[in-house]
């Protein structure tokens, strides 16, 4: 890793002869012959992360920042966003970790890692569970069943065992226990008033 990084220069990015530069922040610039152009950086659909595009091919800039400031890693490590913005390319933001280090902080943020909820068919919280892995191999179905429940991918309420799950929150829980007193048949009494004329 390059000591005594300057936050305010620009570095060569090696491998492109001085054509393109690239500072602390992971801006990038291309040299011309009458100065140096900003060029901005669009975000991948596929992974999230921030691209350019430099003599024609793709790149990401993490891995720019890693080329031009670390270096190689070493077997095993991988480039990792400390605060899970993945188009936050700041050399501060980049730590070099284990690949199961990072397996096991992605794993908190991905869909399975979202708290549950189970419902009985009279609309009664009867269970919690910790993320849809959890909910799935307690209940004795795959997680994925879980998920496509909870994120309203399924067309029935009940999942095969009778039960409707949805995420831990107040919000979800009372959406799914009023389709359960529609289900039910049941209807809220109307308000008796008496009015003076």
């Amino acid at each position: 890793m390059k000591n005594n990084i300057n936050p305010t220069k620009y570095y060569d990015i090696p491998g492109y002869d001085g054509k393109y530069k690239i500072n602390f922040y992971g801006q990038i610039r291309r040299r011309l012959k009458k100065g140096d152009k900003e060029l901005h950086p669009y975000k991948k659909c596929t992974n999230g992360k921030s691209a350019i595009k430099l003599n024609c091919k793709e790149q990401l800039v993490s891995k720019l920042m890693r080329i031009t400031f670390i270096g190689e890693l070493p077997q095993g490590m991988v480039l990792y966003h400390k605060n899970g913005i993945k188009t936050d390319n700041c050399l501060a933001n980049l730590e070099i970790i284990t690949k199961s280090e990072a397996g096991r902080r992605t794993g908190r943020r991905n869909e399975s890692e979202i708290a549950i909820v189970k419902i009985s068919d009279e609309g009664e919280v009867v269970d919690f569970y910790r993320s849809a892995r959890e909910a799935g191999r307690r209940n004795f179905m795959s997680y994925q069943t879980i998920l496509d429940r909870v994120n309203g991918k399924v067309k029935t309420l009940f999942a095969p065992d009778g039960y409707v799950y949805v995420k831990d929150n107040e919000r979800s829980i009372e959406k799914a226990q009023r389709q359960i007193e529609l289900k039910n048949g049941y209807m809220p009494k109307a308000i008796q008033r008496e009015f003076d004329f």
